[in-house]
């Protein structure tokens, strides 16, 4: 999505809202912990709606790997 094209549907019609100030709230951030979160770049394609949002702070992604624990290491329950 961050090239422009959709990842659902393959048109070049994606939009971000990246550079658009946005006041932080719920749904606008990820919470880190109890005092940090990260603000959330949007995109969305304008041809089918699909949305993807991601973090591109570096200092906010560091902090996450520290205090987040690595999914891939989580053994799933049947």
């Amino acid at each position: 999505m961050r090239s422009g094209i959709c990842s659902k549907c393959g048109q070049p019609t994606v939009y971000s809202g990246r550079d658009i100030a946005v006041k932080a709230s719920i749904g606008n951030t990820v919470p880190i912990d109890f005092k940090h979160s990260a603000p959330l770049d949007n995109y969305v394609c304008i041809h089918c709606g699909y949305v993807e949002r991601y973090i591109s702070d570096q200092d906010k992604l560091k902090r996450i790997r520290e205090q987040w624990s690595d999914a891939s290491k989580h053994k799933r329950k049947r």
